[in-house]
């Protein structure tokens, strides 16, 4: 039995040293230049393999409402919440997976424009409470968008970011895609008098 154990603490130990170490997700927001992600043509992604198939995380899910919705739908993403829509831009959110609480982990948004998919608002999928998550979408004009995300320091509690950096958005026309300008990184007044 003993063997057995320390086999398996081998294995485990063996099987995650040649792993490489993951940024954290909210690294691209760090520079005022965010380098471009999104590529012209490029088609919309699966959702990754589930980790938490509790049925009532995935009863929480909104019906497909649209052909954008549908499509997302039929590539294993869950949406949620209410899309941000204005005019001809439609920005979806959707998530593969969920924690113990049923927020989303593994999410995405995903923007269309005059119907066509145009790119996601992060070069990584987020998980709901750690740095880089998107809280809110804001379409400005036709082809503009402000997109925050919440920052988390190390030593910040799960249900308070102390910083949002808000990321300006534009649609192109030819070819359609979805480039990020400038991002902008300012304190929570709520954690300022921390």
């Amino acid at each position: 039995m003993r063997s057995i154990a320390l086999s398996l603490i081998a294995a485990v130990f063996l099987g995650s040293a040649g792993a490489q170490p993951q940024p954290p997700a909210g690294n691209w927001l760090d520079s005022s230049s965010v380098t471009a992600w999104n590529r012209p043509g490029t088609p919309i992604p699966y959702a990754p393999q589930r980790q938490n198939p509790d049925p009532r995380c995935r009863a929480l899910a909104r019906s497909p409402q649209s052909a954008e919705d549908g499509q997302l739908h039929t590539h294993g993403w869950d949406l949620v919440g209410p899309p941000s829509a204005a005019k001809e831009i439609q920005v979806i959110a959707a998530t593969a997976d969920y924690d113990g609480m049923c927020r989303p982990r593994q999410y995405q948004s995903f923007v269309f424009a005059h119907g066509g998919f145009v790119g996601t608002l992060s070069p990584h999928l987020m998980d709901s409470r750690t740095d880089g998550a998107l809280s809110q979408v804001t379409i400005e004009r036709d082809r503009k968008l402000r997109a925050r995300y919440l920052r988390y320091a190390a030593t910040d509690p799960l249900c308070c970011a102390s910083r949002t950096t808000t990321v300006t958005f534009a649609i192109e026309a030819d070819p359609p895609l979805i480039r990020a300008l400038s991002a902008t990184t300012v304190a929570n007044s709520s954690t300022q008098a921390r």
